[in-house]
């Protein structure tokens, strides 16, 4: 299949998609306004995220397909660029379909995410088996080993499930992390075009493409992070696939950048809360070590006929020494975090933006808005000795400052009534006094 007919198809598909989208918010927005109007400003940020994203995305790809320098799309290539497309397209259109029905009801969210599952399952499974046919086409021409390439699979799953489990648990239906995931993938997949070099086997380093990804682990907690970065680790394999084996894709694209989604653990844990940007350091440096961990795993079972054995001495010591261009890739994004979490500007906008806390995630400014919504829902004055900083992160005041009033009351009321009653007896004693005076003289 040429290019240009690949571009222009893409284009028309794109067109017909664009206008479609536009009719269905233009429909959904008239809706959303007679039948639920207090949604209606919900539903302008949830629209303008996903017109910022699926902008970014539109760009990318027809820049991606229009700058490729080949004449032709290889068998492998072609084989495998529509199910993976459509896989993404499945996924996307879910991601709106959960966003729309959270605006009416969680039963509704629900319902969208189960059919988006089964889908973006579907699809999966299409892959593989895709894949699978492609590789009995260069099975001759690598030596892959499939027994270790399960067995790797298996081992790196196990430790996101692991990873996943260890997160602090949040409500999946927050309509804002699912927006902003959108938009860190469009914003990281975009960076990586940006390639200071790139390696002859796949693989490259770009200017700070994961720090988006990192940002937002450290915002909506680990759980999404690993969800959102093994989508984006399968457009990766859209931009620059380098497969020939389903194993190899897993370990090479969702499973190795779904690592990234534990850069945000530290944070979300509230180690060193005084200091958020040792959190997202530590954090960045973990998973990109994993990341690197799943791409050794890779190159040592899929490409081993690819190794240089005889300047490296072995295939292990070759995937370690090729894949270490993942360390410079952190290093940059690192870098460029370090920058931004330095800043307390950025640390206030990120906890604004950000969903509520978890239990033990650190909390990255004061938040006077919540603080004086309390004083004016009359829940109680501020104790002398407590700060606003005080009420906002201790839940276990706020009772205490609900108590105060009702305390105080009973206390009170006693002495207002002895009061009164004392006050007529003394003045009828009084007159009294006074008349009878003369006659007990």
């Amino acid at each position: 299949m040429e290019i240009g007919d690949v571009f222009d198809k893409l284009g028309s598909v794109l067109l017909y998609t664009t206008i479609a989208l536009i009719g269905g918010m233009i429909l959904l927005g008239a809706l959303v306004w007679f039948l639920k109007r207090e949604k209606f400003a919900d539903f302008k940020k949830y629209a303008g995220g996903i017109a910022i994203g699926y902008a970014i995305v539109v760009i990318v790809a027809l820049g991606y397909v229009k700058g490729l320098d080949t004449e032709y799309m290889g068998e492998g290539r072609s084989l495998l660029f529509v199910p993976i497309i459509s896989e993404i397209a499945v996924v996307f259109a879910g991601i709106i379909a959960m966003l729309v029905c959270s605006i009416f009801s969680k039963k509704a969210f629900k319902i969208a995410g189960i059919v988006t599952g089964a889908g973006a399952l579907g699809g999966f499974v299409a892959i593989m088996v895709q894949m699978a046919k492609y590789f009995k086409t260069v099975e001759a021409d690598y030596d892959a080993n499939t027994t270790g390439l399960i067995v790797a699979a298996i081992v790196i799953m196990a430790v996101i499930a692991g990873f996943y489990a260890l997160g602090n648990k949040r409500d999946i239906s927050d309509t804002r992390s699912i927006v902003y995931g959108a938009i860190a993938i469009a914003l990281s997949f975009a960076l990586s075009y940006i390639r200071f070099f790139k390696m002859p086997q796949g693989g490259s380093v770009t200017f700070a493409s994961l720090l988006p990804l990192m940002v937002y682990c450290c915002m909506f907690g680990t759980r999404r992070g690993l969800i959102v970065c093994m989508i984006y680790g399968a457009l990766q394999a859209v931009q620059d696939p380098w497969i020939i084996h389903p194993m190899q894709f897993l370990l090479d694209y969702p499973l190795a950048f779904g690592l990234i989604g534990v850069s945000g653990i530290f944070v979300e844990k509230g180690v060193a809360k005084k200091y958020p940007v040792v959190g997202f350091v530590l954090g960045a440096v973990l998973g990109a070590s994993l990341r690197f961990a799943s791409h050794v795993c890779s190159g040592v079972f899929a490409f081993a006929s690819w190794a240089d054995t005889v300047t490296y001495g072995s295939v292990a010591v070759y995937s370690l020494a090729y894949n270490s261009f993942t360390f410079v890739d952190m290093a940059i994004a690192i870098a460029a975090g370090v920058l931004l979490f330095s800043s307390r500007a950025f640390l206030t906008q990120m906890a604004l933006s950000s969903d509520k806390p978890a239990a033990g995630q650190v909390v990255l400014n004061d938040e006077p808005d919540e603080f004086e919504a309390m004083l004016e829902s009359g829940k109680g004055e501020l104790p002398a000795d407590s700060s606003e900083e005080d009420v906002l992160h201790d839940p276990e005041q706020e009772p205490e400052l609900e108590e105060i009033p009702s305390q105080k009351a009973p206390e009170q009321e006693p002495e207002l009534q002895e009061t009164t009653l004392q006050e007529v007896p003394a003045e009828e004693a009084a007159a009294k006094e006074s008349d009878v005076t003369p006659n007990e003289q």
